[in-house]
This record gives C-alpha cells, structure tokens and sequence, in this order.
C-alpha cells in the first residue's frame, strides 16, 4: 500500500473533485502524491452497470379457425365504439420537472436529494435525462446536528417500472452540504427510471423517509 508524501486528502474532497468540483490543492497535490493520484483513480472508475433489461418471449398465439375472423373484427369494431364514451383519462408520460427532491426524516430533519450526471467527463448537477453509458451518481444534504454530528443510513434503488435494482451499497454518512453516497451505476434500456433515496436515522430506525427523482432517456 502506498503512502501519502503529505498530509492525505480526505475521500469526500476527492469525490467533490471527481464531479467536478474545482479544487486546485487537490490538483497539485495527486499529481505529486502516487498514492491520492490512485484513490481518485479509483473513485472515477468506480461504477456498476445496472443489468439489461430482459424481455420475456411472446406466447405463442393460437390459431383461429377462419369463420372466427369477422366475427372478431365485429366484436372489436363494437368494443372500440364502447371505449369512445368511456372517460378515463391516458396515463401521463413521465416528465423530468423535478431536479431536487426533500424529505423530512425523524432524528435528521429535511434531507434533500440530487443527482449527478457524467457524460463524456462533462459533468452536471440536477440532470434528467440519460443516454446509455452515462455514469450516475447520487448527492444528500442534510443538516449536521451540532454539538454531536448528525449521521444518515441511506439505501439507494432505481426502478424502471418492471425491475427494481439497489446498484449501490447501504452507506452511513455524515450529515452535510452535498454529501456524494460511494459509488456510481449507469443505466440501460429506454424506459423512465425512478432514482429512490430511503434515508433513516440508523439502519434498525423505523422511522425512514424516502426521497425519489425521474430520469428519462434522450431521443435519438
């Protein structure tokens, strides 16, 4: 394991550094220092693909005798002209309106929830929109509670309507500005994805809150 030539930089300054976060001392410093140089190496190729979404095979469809289709069409033909009147209204296309989500957690107080996006070594805060192999990654606020500091359990989901996968380990944090959750994940397919925070005081709380954003992807 290599040594630092000074005084180490903290895990959470390299991770505000590899989103972005200008911080000329970090610069200066990992390029001298073999051993920060790695751990923020490490932190930018830390990433877990989210799996590809399978579709199950068609059933096979049986088949019909002939004298069956008109009557078929005639049924449907009767069953359209139903629906006409029938007023329930078309489930809405999701829309990214949100960037920031809040939350109100017992033995925490509000928590907000943002989300980061890595394209290309482009970063940008509050996206909303993906294309495949983009990197997320996930960011908290939370007021620290002083004179003791406030610590946070954070579980992190994303749902894409069908499947629902946790790509990044439970952390417990500590309650500030900005706080980036370890790790990073991308996201396949073209379906809406909903990012979910379940935030707690502790992992055994029953008291939890959960905080939830939408990314949908980019048209062609």
């Amino acid at each position: 394991m290599m040594a630092c030539v000074g005084e180490p930089i903290s895990w959470l300054r390299l991770e505000h550094f590899a989103l972005g976060t200008p911080d000329p001392a970090i610069a200066t410093h990992a390029a001298a220092c073999p051993a920060c140089r790695q751990c923020l190496e490490d932190i930018r190729g830390d990433v877990v693909a989210l799996p590809p979404l399978v579709v199950p095979a068609a059933p096979l469809r049986r088949m019909w005798p002939r004298w069956w289709i008109p009557a078929m069409a005639a049924a449907a033909t009767a069953a359209v002209a139903v629906l006409l009147f029938v007023l329930i209204p078309p489930r809405p296309s999701p829309r990214p309106d949100d960037t920031v989500a809040r939350v109100t957690v017992k033995g925490i107080g509000e928590v907000t929830l943002e989300l980061v996006r890595e394209r290309a070594g482009a970063i940008q805060f509050s996206a909303t929109r993906y294309t495949p192999g983009d990197r997320w990654k996930v960011v908290v606020s939370c007021p620290p509670g002083p004179p003791d500091a406030t610590m946070m359990w954070i579980e992190v989901s994303v749902a894409d309507g069908l499947t629902v996968d946790h790509p990044l380990a439970a952390s417990r944090l500590l309650c500030g500005n900005r706080v980036v959750v370890p790790g990073a994940f991308t996201i396949t397919g073209n379906r809406a994805n909903r990012i979910c925070a379940r935030i707690r005081a502790n992992p055994t709380s029953p008291d939890a809150g959960t905080a939830c954003l939408t990314v949908v992807a980019e048209s062609p």
